[in-house]
């Protein structure tokens, strides 16, 4: 055996190399008989197709309007294509009639069943040019040999209405058969002018058919397109949301980084504030210490990628500021009305203490309410309500419309993606839209438990 750089291994026999291209040639052969094999399949799949109808109507009639076409187009060919054979064949109407109502059937079949609709309209052409060779009847000089006026708009408006409905090399393979046929026909009876119609036939259907693909073809690319950016608009929302929970968990981590630190601190010092402490409480004091320490650090293990990314936010020696409160609420608003905007801020309730997240959840919203205020209503009057109550708060930011043009500001569209996430967060709720009377409102209720003292 001989080892080949690809891994192969073939016999060291005089007929190793003859043996080696036979995998070769049999590969191509495969590649060449799949998609012969696969187009003879839709060639004779003859599976009914969804009725094609415009949905997006709301006439009921307009949106079978494709079937009504189609009708029309069949009664129209019936009734003069039955004139016309009879006339051409100087036969009995009956005969007449049938081969008219067998073109024109496979109009209204082909939006059903397409393949079987071209294969009618293929075996119907070819009565006509037999029966005019035994009848031994020249065609008239502008009839589109093999088939009369009526039979070629038919086949011509079957190859389209098809070509529409499958793939684009089963389209180009019936095209070459009905001019292979009608080639076929024209050197076995050999008429008078038996090219013209074959011509004109394959100049119509051949432009018809670069039409229909090309316009197949921007169809599907828009389609791509709208699924693309549909992945890219969820992608989008996801990483938004990744982000502001992100940001949420660096703010909780801060939180309970302050109290887990006051902890250790009030365990570490509480033995020298007893004398002579038991040696229990010595060691229970220990152990207390030693797990909010733990805890930290593990809070910071977890955390120090999340932090690592915001380097630029944080102060010079890589410190968070400390997180804000409802305290810093007038600042807030002195800074919003610096812009612009006329802020009433009205507090109801007993104003408390309240646990630090609940109180950063809702400066982050009335935050992000007030910056949605500048960007989409500038020079609006804003109402800001805080209303405590016994087990909750609730922040609520009114705005009137704007008074002066908007200008579309840069921004992630997902401002209220993170009030929602911060309520969801206190197992609150968030109410944002327009109210009766036209002014916007952004309402939040968040479960605050007990009160803080500290």
């Amino acid at each position: 055996m001989t080892n080949y750089p690809d891994g192969a291994q073939w016999p060291t026999s005089p007929q190793g190399p003859a043996s080696s291209s036979r995998p070769r040639k049999q590969g191509v052969k495969q590649r060449w008989v799949s998609p012969v094999q696969a187009l003879c399949g839709e060639l004779f799949d003859f599976s009914p197709r969804r009725l094609p109808t415009f949905n997006r109507s709301r006439i009921r009639v307009l949106r079978q309007l494709p079937l009504l076409l189609a009708g029309v187009l069949t009664l129209y060919l019936v009734g003069p294509g039955t004139a016309v054979v009879a006339e051409r064949l100087q036969t009995h109407w009956a005969l007449a009639a049938l081969l008219a109502c067998v073109q024109a059937a496979a109009v209204p079949l082909a939006l059903i069943r397409p393949v079987a609709a071209w294969w009618l309209s293929l075996a119907a052409m070819v009565p006509f040019p037999l029966l005019l060779a035994v009848r031994d009847a020249a065609p008239a000089g502008l009839t589109p040999w093999p088939w009369t006026e009526m039979g070629f708009l038919a086949h011509l408006t079957v190859t389209l209405l098809v070509a529409w409905r499958v793939s684009a090399r089963l389209s180009v393979a019936q095209w070459l058969l009905t001019l292979l046929v009608g080639t076929a026909l024209g050197a076995a009876l050999s008429p008078e002018g038996a090219g013209k119609g074959l011509l004109a036939f394959g100049m119509l259907s051949g432009c018809g058919l670069v039409l229909l693909a090309a316009v197949r073809g921007r169809k599907e690319a828009q389609r791509q397109l709208r699924r693309q950016e549909e992945l890219t608009e969820i992608e989008r929302f996801r990483r938004t949301l990744l982000e502001e929970r992100a940001r949420i968990a660096r703010e909780l981590h801060d939180v309970v980084a302050h109290h887990m630190s006051v902890v250790a601190v009030q365990a570490e010092a509480a033995p020298f504030l007893v004398e002579d402490p038991p040696e229990a409480m010595r060691e229970s004091l220990g152990s207390i210490r030693r797990n909010a320490l733990a805890a930290l650090t593990e809070m910071r293990h977890i955390l120090g990628m999340m932090r690592s990314g915001d380097a630029g936010a944080s102060s010079k020696d890589g410190r968070y500021a400390p997180q804000p409160t409802l305290e810093n609420l007038d600042e807030l608003v002195g800074n919003v009305q610096a812009v612009g905007l006329t802020v009433k801020t009205e507090i109801s309730g007993t104003p408390r203490v309240l646990p630090h997240h609940v109180e950063l959840s809702a400066f982050r919203i009335t935050q992000e309410a007030l910056s949605n205020v500048l960007r989409h209503a500038p020079g609006a009057k804003v109402q800001i309500e805080l209303t405590y109550g016994e087990r909750d708060l609730v922040v609520r930011v009114v705005n009137t419309p704007a008074t002066v043009p908007a200008q579309r500001l840069s921004g992630s569209g997902h401002g209220v993606l993170g009030m929602r996430e911060r309520a969801s967060m206190l197992g609150g709720t968030l109410h944002v839209g327009v109210m009766e009377d036209g002014r916007f409102e952004v309402r939040a209720l968040l479960p605050t438990g007990a009160s803080e003292d500290s």
